[in-house]
Order: structure tokens, then C-alpha cells, then sequence
């Protein structure tokens, strides 16, 4: 059950922005007090689990859309990080594209290239570049995950990334060529010195390439979900062009990525000057996009928060009733999407028997905040078979649908929480 006195833990206010260190900041969402999204705990851990407020934050300076209550970084990522790219199919095909076109494009014709990537969790990305004859050096915090990565021709650094650390790679790597991200630039509070040490250890010439979830698609699909302590940042092209402009740098070129985590954008940038691409029509014509939906208006977030109070009623409206007619829920993915739509929505134990996920890292723990159990799927296998489930890893639905046949030919359903809420089959 949901804590109701809630302890809370330690945690830095922001009251200026993180990328132009402005105080023209407006508060446009209030998920209350959570705990952190990738927080899953042991049972024995329940009564000294930490909460924290959690509020998105809108620079009318700047336009940058923001987390502002930070959680040191040792807390969320050192030791016991749970997100594992290697284990969802659809993220390994999805890096192993990415590696041929970063090298097709960039790459192919240095004599010895030389890739770094900020973040690079269990190897995922490092793999595939390693294999076409880039030597590829990767940087992640969390010592749980960097250790698993086992990669010829891979140099990894478990430690964040920073100027300072630029400098030391600089020194005994040379410049590099590429220098790539993915996703990670969401978890990052002190972005000013990211860039210092991108701008230091890109070539001239180089590229800077990073993923990164798109604020337009947070907006468009209702995707609350992605709002966590561990995602601080939240970008648009407007906003990202004013930050990049500061160390003299641009973006040229983008890609939606409309498969992957429920849509994401690669940003593709440069020194300004040092390259002879044209900006490409993409680029134009998101600028427009975000000039039409109003990225840079405080109205445009009025809007959305309540939008995201609806969805969280209909949602709950719905497993109510399917509670009251004896209906058996369990929950699948237990991801950080899932704890935040478990807390902000009270979804525990009074409605999901248990939680499903396929990292064995997660089975034996609880969900954050909610407690309810983490089983293999095979544990759906050797008992009842149950009438829905809530689809917290939507944003995998296709993938999910085919792997579960036999649960669905069995008569089960999944509830599919957002864009907006519905029932698959119906």
C-alpha cells in the first residue's frame, strides 16, 4: 500500500536554470511526493524508503522544461541502477542501426576512428560500433550495469561524465571524432559543465550526436510518464538552440525516431562554421512545429496539466469497475513510466495482485512507493491466468503483444494507460 506518511529524502531545490541559469522559472505541474522511479525495493527496505516532491518547471527565459528538486546523482545511478538496454530486443536492433549510420555518416573515411559515448550502459551501442572497427569509449556512473560490458575493442570509464574528465580522456585518447548520447542527457543536472567537456574533446570538425525524448511527444501523447526525478530535462529544438549557441555550437540536422520509447529525436550538432552540411529541412520545419504548438508559452503547460489529471480519472475509473465485477490485474513492466503512473495515480496492492518484468535483476523486489511484488512471466505461466494487464512498458506495446500470444489467446487483456487509455483486444 502507498505510504501515507511519506519520509522525505534529501534533495537540492534548483531555483535557477539549468541551461541559462536563469530565475524566470514557473511551476506547471505537481506530481506530489514520489519515490524514485528506478527505486525498487526489498520488503525489509519499506519503512526507510525516501520520498520527493517532484514538479516540472518552465524557464520563460530559455524554454526549457525542467525537473527542478534534484536527487544527487550517486543516489540514482551509482550502485543499484536497474535499466538494462541489452534486454529489450527492440533497443538492441535499434542501436546497432544507429552504430552503422553514426559510421556510414561520419566515420567511415577517418583512418582510425574514435567514438565516446556519455552514458553507455551495459554496452548496447558500444557493441556494434566496437564491431565495425571503431574504437568506442564509453562512460557511465553506474558500476551495476558498466560491469556487465565485456566488449573487444571498447574502452569503459565508470565515472560521470565532466570538463575534468574530458581533459583526462583528451590527454590520452586524442580528440574525438563523434562523441554520442543517448538518452543520458535527460539525466544530467549540471549541463553547463557537460558541455564545457563536449566542447573541449570534440574535434573541430567532429559531430556531437545525442537522443534524447522529445518534448513534443511528452505533449502529444499525454506522456506523463516520463516525468521522474531521474529525467530532469525535457527538450525542444527552441530551447536547445539557445543553449548550444552559448559554446558555439548548432544543430543541423534531426531524426524522429518514432519506434523507440515511445518517440524520441536525434539531434545532430557541430561547431558552428567547422562542417559543410546544410542546416537540413527537418530542422526548419520543427521550428515551425514548435512555433505553431507554442514550446515557448506558459498557456501550452496550463493545458497539458490538467489533460493529465483527466487521463489519470479515466484510467482509474476504469480498473475500478473492473475491480467491482471480480476482475484478477497484475501489472507488466516494472520500469520507471510504472512507478510513476502506480504513485501519481495510488495504483498498489488494492488493485494488482502483482507486477511482471523480464530482468531477473528485478524479481524479488517491490515497486516503488507501491509495493506490489515483481515476478518472472513465468510465474503467469504456473498460476491463474489473469483477466488484464496494465501495460506499464506501452511504450513497447507492439513488441509486447507479439511476445505474449499466449496470453492473449488464453483470454487476457492488457490495459494500454496512455496516449490515452484503452484495452487490447478490445
Amino acid at each position: 500500500m502507498i505510504n501515507i506518511n511519506k519520509p522525505i529524502g534529501k534533495f537540492t531545490r534548483r531555483d535557477t536554470c539549468r541551461f541559462c541559469q536563469g530565475k524566470n522559472m514557473t511551476k506547471v505541474l505537481d506530481l506530489g511526493d514520489v519515490p524514485l522511479a528506478g527505486g525498487f525495493i526489498k520488503e525489509k527496505d519499506f519503512a526507510a524508503e525516501k520520498y520527493y516532491p517532484l514538479t516540472l518547471n518552465f524557464c520563460q527565459d530559455c524554454y526549457l522544461v525542467q525537473v527542478s528538486n534534484v536527487v544527487s546523482a550517486d543516489t540514482l545511478f551509482k550502485n543499484n541502477y536497474f535499466f538494462f538496454s541489452s534486454a529489450i530486443s527492440t533497443l538492441v536492433e535499434h542501436f546497432k542501426d544507429y552504430a552503422r549510420e553514426v559510421y556510414e555518416r561520419f566515420l567511415k573515411n577517418e583512418a582510425h576512428p574514435l567514438t565516446l559515448e556519455i552514458g553507455c550502459n551495459d554496452g548496447v551501442l558500444l557493441r556494434p560500433m566496437a564491431a565495425l572497427g571503431v574504437h568506442a569509449i564509453g562512460v557511465d556512473p553506474a558500476t551495476n550495469v558498466v560491469k556487465l560490458i565485456d566488449t573487444k575493442g571498447a574502452t569503459v570509464i565508470n565515472d560521470y561524465f565532466t570538463e575534468k574528465l574530458a581533459w583526462q580522456v583528451k590527454n590520452k585518447y586524442g580528440p574525438i571524432d563523434a562523441i554520442v548520447s543517448s538518452y543520458s542527457f535527460a539525466h544530467i543536472d549540471g549541463m553547463i559543465d557537460v558541455m564545457k567537456g563536449i566542447k573541449h574533446l570534440l574535434k573541430d570538425n567532429g559531430v556531437f550526436i545525442f537522443e534524447i525524448y522529445y518534448l513534443g511527444t511528452l505533449i502529444d501523447e499525454m506522456q506523463y510518464d516520463m516525468i521522474y526525478h531521474e529525467h530532469m530535462s525535457y527538450y525542444s529544438l527552441m530551447a536547445l538552440r539557445k543553449f548550444l549557441k552559448q559554446f558555439d555550437m548548432e544543430i543541423f540536422d534531426v531524426k524522429y525516431i518514432p519506434g523507440v520509447r515511445s518517440g524520441s529525436v536525434r539531434f545532430y550538432s557541430r561547431n558552428i562554421g567547422q562542417r559543410p552540411e546544410s542546416i537540413s529541412a527537418t530542422v526548419i520545419q520543427m521550428e515551425q512545429y514548435e512555433r505553431d504548438k507554442g514550446f515557448d508559452k506558459i498557456d501550452v503547460y496550463a493545458e497539458y496539466a490538467i489533460k493529465v489529471k483527466d487521463t489519470r480519472e479515466q484510467l482509474l475509473r476504469l480498473l475500478d469497475r473492473l475491480k467491482q465485477d471480480g476482475k484478477k490485474i497484475i501489472g507488466y513492466g516494472a520500469s520507471g513510466r510504472g512507478t510513476v503512473i502506480m504513485n501519481y495515480c495510488g495504483i498498489d496492492g488494492r488493485y494488482l495482485d502483482y507486477v511482471v518484468d523480464d530482468a531477473p535483476a528485478k524479481h524479488g523486489f517491490f515497486t516503488p512507493g507501491t509495493h506490489v511484488p515483481i515476478k518472472p512471466w513465468d510465474f503467469v505461466r504456473n498460476s491463474k491466468n489473469p483477466d488484464y494487464a496494465l501495460l506499464f512498458a506501452w511504450a513497447f506495446t507492439e513488441e509486447v503483444i507479439k511476445k505474449r500470444q499466449d496470453y492473449i489467446k488464453a483470454g487476457g487483456k492488457f490495459i494500454i494507460p496512455l496516449p490515452k487509455v484503452s484495452i487490447f483486444p478490445e
